[in-house]
């Protein structure tokens, strides 16, 4: 199945539908990745949207932020200053 033959299902999904879904797909890429997102320990858990949480709370990300990239910030005040005297901006 292709996915333009899957978008017109999904526009017609109710948001928890559309939570679930996004929970699957979540799932299914960790687990390609090689990463096992799936708690182990789920007895605790009295519904779906608890143990999607609780997964969710058990992961990390990285994120880059410009704060503190000074190496960042003057290659583009070089780029800048460059451009200035040519007459570019």
């Amino acid at each position: 199945m292709f996915l333009n033959e899957l978008l017109p299902a999904v526009n017609q999904l109710s948001h928890q539908d559309n939570l679930r879904l996004i929970h699957f797909l979540l799932l299914a890429v960790a687990k390609e990745e090689g990463c096992n997102l799936e708690s182990t320990d789920s007895t605790n858990i009295i519904n779906s949207e608890d143990l999607m949480l609780k997964e969710l709370a058990s992961t990390t990300a990285v994120v880059w932020s410009p704060y503190e990239a000074y190496e960042a910030a003057q290659t583009l005040s070089n780029l800048l200053e460059e451009a200035r005297k040519e007459g570019d901006a």
